[in-house]
């Protein structure tokens, strides 16, 4: 699938069956680069012009500082299992959220790109929809969250070039390219064997 359109419309169908008392929970994940942000604001958008109220969080200013997270010691290993600061993320955010319907919580994230925290508040009133999105979040452990999943589908290649174009990170070319290649992508090839994320999406979205 690669329409947004057609997303919304299956989203749809399975909110409308839903039968959960929680606040209705999508992942939206795939590996570093695949547009796991552009399309969740996409997809938000089109939400919203249906009549629905749409919030998303994505995970990354949750993630730990650059000396926890970026070990030169099984690296890839290492970022899959330390990137995020994940019982925090889930115990004090999404779970409130997704029982309560509503949240306002004060705390501090990370600027992944200097490792300096800023102060931010979340403050939600009864959206009908939560789209989180994120790296790793189609781990076994944490598929409980949600009520449904897309994997957006994007190579490691495409994958790369973006992430080059956009330097979210601030670094050099050849700096932000190792990263990639030490760090951020062995680790999603790490996730891909222990998880099999994609096997355990509800819908494959093509961003290639």
């Amino acid at each position: 699938m690669d329409s947004i359109d057609e997303l919304s419309d299956k989203l749809l169908t399975v909110l409308k069956n839903y039968k959960g008392k929680r606040l209705f929970t999508v992942a939206i994940s795939g590996i570093d680069a695949s547009g796991k942000g552009y399309v969740s604001k996409l997809l938000q958008d089109e939400l919203e012009a249906r009549g629905y109220k749409v919030v998303t969080i994505a995970i990354d200013p949750w993630q730990n500082p650059i000396s926890i997270r970026l070990q030169k010691e099984n690296a890839a290993e290492n970022f899959y299992n330390n990137v995020y600061r994940w019982p925090h993320f889930f115990d004090q955010l999404i779970r409130p959220l997704q029982q309560k319907k509503s949240i306002l919580f004060k705390t501090n994230l990370i600027r992944t790109d200097a490792d300096k925290y800023y102060p931010f508040t979340y403050h939600y009133e009864r959206p009908d929809i939560l789209l989180i999105e994120g790296i790793f979040l189609l781990q076994e452990k944490y598929l409980s969250y949600y009520d449904w999943k897309i994997w957006i589908h994007c190579s490691f290649e495409t994958g790369l070039k973006r992430a080059v174009k956009r330097n979210a990170e601030g670094l050099g070319e050849k700096d932000l390219i190792m990263y990639y290649t030490t760090h951020y992508y062995p680790a999603q090839r790490y996730h891909f064997d222990k998880d099999q994320p994609a096997e355990k999406a509800d819908v494959i979205f093509v961003n290639d």
